[in-house]
């Protein structure tokens, strides 16, 4: 390896370390909004979302991006704010395109009933996520098992209907139970997201 390439390479990684470093004073407004919600009697779901949405403003001061976005988001998707979490996993989205985002992404488009259009865009980009990976996955590493399925979840999402079949085929073929009954309730909920749009 090439001293530029090493010099690159450690660079990147001091600034991964840099900016996920959390600062006292973002801490302190972590930790204070972390005692809140555990000091609240969860029954309460009033009484929790308006405390979360209250806290929106202290969590704004974070300097730490990735993690005031986190728990933004948190809060976002726990007290029905989909809109905003839509346009904040947008914007992350840009800065990482991970499959994990897109996903999201996918969800919060149903979610909002947003385009027909958006939703198979959305699920069409998730697919080619899925497809890149498992260039990248031994077929004999357990996950390009999910990877697989998540493609064919997503190209069937897309509006390829032949992909339909091809589920099937996938959940049959499972020989673990249980990963063969999340398979299945997956994708009767696929079907439902699809009559849905």
């Amino acid at each position: 390896m090439s001293t530029a390439c090493s010099s690159s390479v450690h660079d990147v990684n001091a600034i991964e370390v840099k900016e996920s470093k959390i600062s006292p004073e973002d801490q302190v407004i972590i930790q204070k909004y972390k005692d809140r919600i555990n000091n609240l009697d969860l029954s309460d779901r009033n009484l929790v979302d308006a405390t979360m949405k209250k806290s929106l403003s202290e969590i704004s001061k974070i300097q730490n991006k990735h993690e005031r976005e986190k728990i933004e988001m948190n809060i976002y998707l726990s007290t029905g704010m989909y809109q905003e979490a839509y346009n904040l996993n947008t914007k992350i989205l840009k800065e990482n395109p991970q499959i994990s985002n897109l996903l999201t992404q996918c969800e919060l488009i149903h979610v909002l009933k947003l385009s027909k259009k958006k939703f198979q865009k959305c699920h069409t980009d998730l697919a080619l996520a899925f497809e890149k990976e498992l260039k990248t996955i031994p077929k004999s590493d357990p996950e390009y098992s999910y990877s697989e399925w998540g493609y064919l979840l997503s190209m069937y999402k897309a509006g390829h209907e032949n992909y339909k079949h091809k589920l099937e085929k996938f959940i049959n073929s499972t020989k673990d139970e249980q990963m063969k009954f999340q398979l299945q309730s997956a994708y009767e909920l696929a079907i439902e997201q699809k009559k849905s749009i």
